[in-house]
């Protein structure tokens, strides 16, 4: 059976503001095999760390469609999602409600996965908030917002679109 990490994470410069979503897939050695972050737009925080989480979950999807049986353990900062994902917290806020729901079916349509989602610290997240951030800059400066550019400095890997 297979095993990946995938670390997750979401950015947003004001909440609401302009935000960013972003994952990092791991094999179990540690090596990074694939990153993969997008620019959403005005939102929240907390729907920019479900948006990561989705993104992470349709990778999967797409990159395991021919695997029996894949594990994946799924590390996010946010304690939020994590707990809400994990049905520790009610998740009340429609928004976010409606990402979760589109979360639990498309894993229920896919048992091959065998996701687990676990809190880390914002520390061990950070290849996952790098890149959230950089594609989060780049869209920034191409919209000439140099005063919210300067807050975080790019960082990352390869950087395209969340499926």
């Amino acid at each position: 059976m297979a095993r990946y990490y995938v670390n997750v994470d979401g950015a947003s410069r004001g909440n609401p503001g302009p935000a960013a979503a972003a994952m990092v897939l791991q094999d179990k050695s540690g090596k990074t095999l694939l990153t993969k972050s997008k620019f959403l737009g005005v939102t929240t925080n907390n729907v920019a760390e479900w948006a990561a989480l989705e993104g992470a979950v349709k990778a999967l999807v797409f990159l395991t469609r021919n695997r029996k049986e894949t594990e994946v353990i799924i590390r996010s900062d946010s304690e939020l999602i994590v707990k809400q994902f994990n049905g520790e917290f009610k998740t009340r806020d429609p928004e976010l409600k409606r990402i979760a729901v589109r979360v639990k079916k498309t894993l229920a349509e896919n048992p091959h996965l065998k996701i687990e989602v676990i809190h880390v610290p914002r520390e061990e997240n950070r290849l996952a908030d790098e890149a959230a951030n950089k594609v989060l800059d780049q869209h920034l400066r191409r919209k000439g917002s140099p005063k919210q550019t300067a807050k975080r400095s790019p960082g990352g890997d390869d950087i395209s679109s969340i499926p």
